[in-house]
């Protein structure tokens, strides 16, 4: 009965991380909404200033960050009371981290399409550079809690996903040098972040399953 009760915690979960991940993955919209800008642009051109339903992907994002924030905070109060505190505090602080930087990514838009003529520099918009830095620390956020997890669960789900990142590390370096850029490599990391986003709940509860099928069974009183 308690091994079903948390097998149905970690399967709802699931389902509420799942669609964070879809919402976070809304570029494939942009091929209806903004194709010009989708074909060429970075994802977060689509949230930039005036652009055609940038709204639609700042909802996405915002909401897909919020619901992480819920299944952080349900984790926390259904595994904070047994062993291995240090791994949870770990993982779901990343994870409030990764939130809280998309979320301000989110809200500082950029004012204009890189490449476009009289964008300033990050040197002239301070706005431009909190935008980085918020997208970055999200990212790096995400990749330690998806890190940690995988030492605990090193199954072939977790070195999937690895290998996933050592593609997309691949990938950066293969576009950095090729004089036509595209923007491949950034879709493609953010479907890898929301397939993250979708398993964190089963790594969670299958570290605290592993921890309590390797306790020894309680002795019984004669």
């Amino acid at each position: 009965m308690k091994r079903t009760a948390a097998h149905n915690f970690w399967v709802r979960l699931t389902v509420l991380a799942t669609i964070a991940g879809i919402l976070y993955s809304s570029w494939p919209l942009g091929y209806v909404l903004n194709p010009t800008v989708n074909r060429s642009g970075l994802a977060s051109a689509l949230e930039a200033l005036h652009q055609p339903y940038n709204w639609v992907f700042i909802s996405g994002d915002v909401s897909s960050s919020l619901l992480m924030v819920l299944v952080s905070w349900l984790l926390w109060r259904h595994y904070h009371t047994l062993k291995r505190r240090l791994f949870l505090s770990f993982v779901l602080v990343n994870m409030l981290l990764f939130s809280l930087g998309t979320i301000l990514d989110t809200l500082l838009p950029e004012r204009c399409l890189p490449g476009t003529l009289n964008c300033p520099s990050w040197q002239h918009d301070p706005l431009l550079l909190t935008h980085g830095i918020c997208s970055i620390a999200a990212s790096v956020a995400l990749f330690l809690a998806l890190l940690v997890i995988w030492w605990r669960n090193r199954t072939p789900l977790f070195y999937s996903l690895m290998i996933g990142y050592t593609i997309f590390g691949l990938l950066s370096l293969y576009e950095a040098v090729m004089p036509n850029k595209g923007n491949f490599s950034q879709h493609y990391y953010i479907t890898l972040c929301s397939v993250g986003l979708a398993i964190i709940p089963y790594g969670v509860h299958r570290t605290f399953q592993e921890r309590e099928s390797a306790s020894p069974p309680k002795k019984s009183k004669s």
